[in-house]
């Protein structure tokens, strides 16, 4: 079951969100994609940020400490400029091939 978690961001404004897995597991070698969309189950995400294996920042999202699953979701200013203030649910899924898992799910609120 993921952790659900909440977590504030102005908006026009540059924020780093933590992910931190629960429990700590590994995530070396994984791929893994962040997704902000208007409600769970939304079609499309708002901000979607990913990251590849092999590669250290890929579209925003970098792993701190891969041996105890930490990795980070930079939201820069212009990813947020065009939403209206408000709850947006968000998702940290891994994206590998037979292990699709919602890691963290929860609720980014955007404020003025």
């Amino acid at each position: 079951m993921p952790i659900q978690v909440q977590a504030p961001l102005v908006r026009m404004e540059d924020g780093l969100l933590v992910v931190q897995l629960t429990p700590a597991v590994p995530i070396g070698g994984q791929n893994w994609q962040f997704e902000l969309m208007n409600r769970f189950g939304g079609v499309s995400g708002r901000i979607v940020k990913n990251m590849a294996s092999g590669f250290l920042v890929s579209s925003g999202m970098n792993i701190t400490n891969s041996g105890i699953g930490i990795m980070t979701v930079q939201v820069n200013s212009q990813d947020t400029s065009g939403l209206p203030y408000g709850n947006y649910a968000f998702a940290v899924t891994r994206l590998d091939s037979g292990n699709r898992t919602a890691a963290t799910e929860g609720f980014l609120l955007i404020l003025p």
